[in-house]
């Protein structure tokens, strides 16, 4: 995984059945996992493509983002 921080970073990919954040459902997602909670202090990142199969819109001004219906 690179992005965060511009270095390398260890993680597994894995293809999960059911994914849920707020009212919006993915079935057969996949995700990387790796250890990112210590070195960076968050949990997780919602990646683009979770964002296009929810049909998000992102307002960059407001700093929003609108899941879909």
């Amino acid at each position: 995984m690179y992005g965060v921080g511009g270095t390398s970073e260890i993680c597994y990919e894995q293809q999960i059945p059911d994914l849920s954040i707020e009212h919006v459902a993915l079935r057969d997602f996949p995700i990387q996992l790796g250890s990112i909670q210590e070195p960076y202090g968050f949990d997780g990142i919602v990646s683009i493509d979770f964002m296009i199969r929810a049909s998000c819109k992102v307002d960059f001004e407001l700093m929003d983002i609108q899941l879909s219906t």
